[in-house]
């Protein structure tokens, strides 16, 4: 397994001359059911053309097993996920991460908090209705 200057090494050349990463649209985010689609989305929206074994090498291992973690079989390291969406510019599996992280939040709080959640997103509405 690679450290994460290991994989610094590997793809900073790479990373120098990409944009960086950017958030895509929630709509896409929505569609995701599992992690693989994360990282699939990440992958098909790359903004530089480079293959996926420059990916694959660049992560510290190869194309099978890039292939595998497409497909849900294999998995990345937060480190090799993190190099992953500087080298395709965009923040997809981190968005995944996240919308994961407030779905398990909403299932677990309670009245109250759910409350007070509801109540500070109509504030926020308002707010940006009156701008």
């Amino acid at each position: 397994m690679k450290s994460f200057n290991d994989l610094m090494q590997l793809s900073l050349p790479l990373i120098a001359e990409i944009p960086k990463p950017r958030f895509l649209d929630d709509a896409l985010i929505a569609n995701l059911d599992d992690y693989s689609d994360a990282v699939r989305l990440c992958i098909n929206s790359r903004l530089r053309r480079m293959s996926e074994a420059e990916i694959a090498n660049c992560l510290g291992f190869s194309a099978p097993h890039l292939a595998k973690v497409k497909a849900g079989r294999g998995y990345l390291t937060t480190d090799q996920a993190l190099v992953l969406q500087h080298l395709c510019s965009n923040w997809a599996i981190r968005q995944y991460d996240e919308s994961r992280r407030q779905q398990l939040a909403e299932m677990t709080e309670t009245p109250s908090e759910k409350l007070a959640r509801l109540e500070a997103e109509v504030a926020e509405l308002k707010r940006r209705r009156a701008a």
